[in-house]
């Protein structure tokens, strides 16, 4: 598996997984994203799933369920970006970055100045700016060293195929 590959499992993959299970597992089953798992199956399974966890989950810091899954996402977001934009034009890498430091931590502010609906949390808040400064170091402790497309990072092998 080429180290680009790897680098989207752990950087990407595995936090959006791990802040879906965080999110699905340890939180109330009466959010909205409950409500449109279609399956049946799927739905009581998770509801199972909840029952087992919401013993440990009552004994867990509070930020834990309720604010890593954001952080998770957002270093998954902002990691996303630095690896495909790895060896590509700077303006885009730094558009892109843009747009996710700013989402991420414009709707937090954003409710703190009641310009958008919800409610502030300052874990929150701290969790996003905690995994916006892990990617980024991240990025700069650890090269993987790729081939390029056309603007993004496509790992590549020998003969030039996608790999």
């Amino acid at each position: 598996m080429s180290s680009i590959n790897k680098a989207y499992i752990a950087r990407v993959l595995l936090p959006v997984f791990l802040g879906a299970v965080i999110y699905c597992l340890l939180r109330d089953p009466s959010l909205i994203i409950f409500r449109l798992i279609n399956s049946s199956t799927l739905h009581n399974f998770i509801l199972f799933l909840q029952q087992l966890c919401m013993p440990v989950a009552e004994l867990l810091p509070r930020w834990l369920p309720y604010s890593l899954p954001d952080g998770l996402w957002c270093y998954a977001c902002v990691s996303l970006i630095l690896i495909y934009w790895r060896e590509g034009p700077l303006c885009f890498k730094a558009f892109w970055l843009s747009v996710a430091i700013t989402l991420s931590l414009g709707f937090e502010v954003g409710q703190l100045l009641n310009f958008v609906p919800g409610s502030f949390c300052a874990y929150d808040l701290l969790l996003s700016i905690a995994a916006v400064a892990i990617a980024l170091s991240h990025e700069v402790l650890h090269k993987i060293s790729v081939k390029t497309g056309l603007g993004n990072t496509l790992a590549t092998d020998s003969s030039g195929a996608p790999v």
